[in-house]
């Protein structure tokens, strides 16, 4: 597991990990942990998102695989 990362998403700060390796170019796929439950991002249509996620959360997780991707440069 990595470093916690912070975002702030809707004037509240929001806490992840990043679980797997270091994402890349190649890998399309990111696993987070996200409030105590995990997460598999994956880029569809150019937004990113998960099949797990409640719909309050689909915000918040497009956000987090945004941050990823300028952070990692994917």
């Amino acid at each position: 597991m990595s470093q916690p990362l912070r975002l702030t998403y809707g004037n509240s700060d929001v806490t992840f990990y990043i679980l797997n390796k270091k994402p890349s170019f190649n890998n399309q796929q990111i696993d987070i942990m996200l409030d105590g439950e995990n997460y598999q991002l994956r880029k569809l249509a150019g937004k990113w998102g998960t099949d797990n996620a409640s719909e309050p959360k689909h915000g918040v997780i497009n956000a987090i695989g945004n941050m990823i991707a300028l952070r990692y440069r994917i």
